[in-house]
């Protein structure tokens, strides 16, 4: 990675919106800027000045926030500029800005993915985890991401992870030392009962953090709750009922919901926990090459779905019941009198029975939500990888001394070195320590140009 060069990008999500970033790092951040501002840069210091930025004939107001390194999030001299959030207009400005340094002779160019957060790393701003954790936050899609997210940034797997190679690192040298001075009489550099507890100790730190530990794909993996029945039969008033917000549109109108619809919908009776509410199309003959796809992408959910809510407006029977399928009696309030053929009848315009529903809902997805508890971690597959690699290895280190046991010697100091030297390397890996280079990239790789 090239850290001799200024990085410049749009850091704010693509599209409209009122404000736009550009963020810039490196040495020559701050010449590169002072090209642009209309009353020039008066002051080095960290802050934040409304400025104006020169685009030509005109001028934009801008808010630019200066934070000189070492202290900046990436440890170099940095700046951001947030404008009118247009994204011709965030492009126009970066393109100005690398001209600008182009006939300046200045080292700037655009940022790779996860460049900022990289430097941030390698300037010893943050760790690893850390920065993966500034990852799974970009890529989260619901409350419960979020909150994993914020999890990942608790510096405990950190400790756990240093913990337990400062224990491993004095094993191993101890070992070594026993090795070099093998020839040497009544030399033991360290006793059978003393290696085995260091070993033991480190497992145990290892098994608790794995068993108290969440996977960040189980909880990406939110189970499917389908709305299904045909049409107008009151899904998508359902949908918006449930989520208690607008979010479908609804009309008496046959095939308005023409695409999948997915919101995160969240437990009330289990802290944390979410499911993912989906409104699919009304089953109908399709009559036209768009109504073929529109019954595919229904089909698709419907079959990927962990519980299916069928909707079953008062003039239609209810089918037959099915495992994995809620009956659900819609609009009651023109019904003529009780159902009794249904699992739960609900009113989404005058609100009555939804809280019944989502009861069925939660006691049907106990199992499969995911949820953190108040003491959990979260790790990254490339954590948990970790983790478990470094246990296998002392766990079969511990094995081998259990064997030995009897004898009062380390019978094959080589062997032993070497495993816990595997797994000294394999939980290095967590905070960086002895990262290999693959592995940086692969963390790095996964972020969005302007992180």
């Amino acid at each position: 990675m090239d850290l001799n060069s200024t990085i410049l990008a749009v850091s704010s999500p693509p599209g409209h919106s009122t404000r736009g970033i550009v963020r810039c790092s490196g040495p020559c951040s701050f010449d590169l800027l002072r090209s642009r501002l209309v009353d020039g840069l008066a002051s080095i210091e960290r802050g934040i000045y409304p400025v104006r930025l020169r685009m030509k004939d005109v001028s934009i107001p801008s808010l630019l926030s200066l934070t000189p390194g070492p202290r900046s999030y990436t440890g170099e001299d940095s700046f951001e500029l947030q404008l009118p959030g247009h994204p011709s207009l965030l492009n126009r400005v970066i393109n100005d800005l690398l001209e600008d340094a182009f006939m300046a002779g200045l080292n700037v160019r655009p940022a790779g993915p996860g460049e900022f957060t990289a430097r941030a790393f390698l300037s010893g701003r943050i760790g690893l985890a850390e920065a993966e954790s500034v990852a799974a936050l970009i890529a989260a899609r619901s409350d419960g991401e979020i909150d994993a997210a914020e999890r990942m940034k608790d510096d405990r797997l950190g400790q756990l992870a240093q913990g337990v190679s400062d224990k491993l690192s004095d094993a191993l040298a101890l070992v070594e030392a026993g090795i070099d001075f093998t020839e040497e009489e009544d030399v033991t550099a360290i006793e059978m009962d003393d290696l085995m507890q260091r070993i033991t100790q480190a497992i145990e730190s290892i098994n608790d953090h794995l068993q108290r530990s969440v996977g960040l794909e189980s909880l990406q993996s939110l189970p499917w709750v389908v709305l299904e029945g045909s049409a107008n039969a009151g899904k998508s008033t359902l949908f918006n009922a449930l989520l208690g917000r607008d979010r479908a549109v609804v009309s008496g109108i046959q095939g308005t919901t023409r695409d999948v619809l997915t919101e995160p919908l969240s437990m009330s009776s289990i802290q944390g926990a979410e499911v993912l509410l989906v409104d699919v199309a009304g089953e109908e003959m399709p009559v036209s090459h768009l109504d073929e796809i529109m019954q595919a992408s229904a089909a698709r959910a419907r079959s990927r779905a962990d519980l299916r809510i069928r909707c079953i407006p008062p003039e239609e029977s209810s089918p037959s019941r099915e495992e994995d399928v809620v009956r659900v009696g819609t609009m009651t309030d023109r019904a003529d009198g009780v159902r009794t053929d249904v699992d739960v009848c609900v009113s989404a315009t005058e609100r009555t029975g939804l809280d019944s529903l989502r009861e069925i809902i939660e006691q049907r997805m106990i199992e499969r939500c995911s949820r953190l508890a108040g003491d959990a971690f979260v790790l990254a597959p490339r954590q948990e990888a970790a983790l478990d690699v470094s246990r296998r290895c002392l766990q079969e280190t511990s094995n081998l001394l259990d064997d030995w046991k009897s004898s009062g010697t380390i019978q094959a100091p080589e062997l032993v070195a070497g495993l816990i030297r595997d797994a000294l390397d394999a939980i290095g890996e967590i905070n960086g320590a002895v990262s290999p280079d693959e592995i940086l990239d692969r963390v790095f790789s996964s972020f969005c140009i302007g992180k």
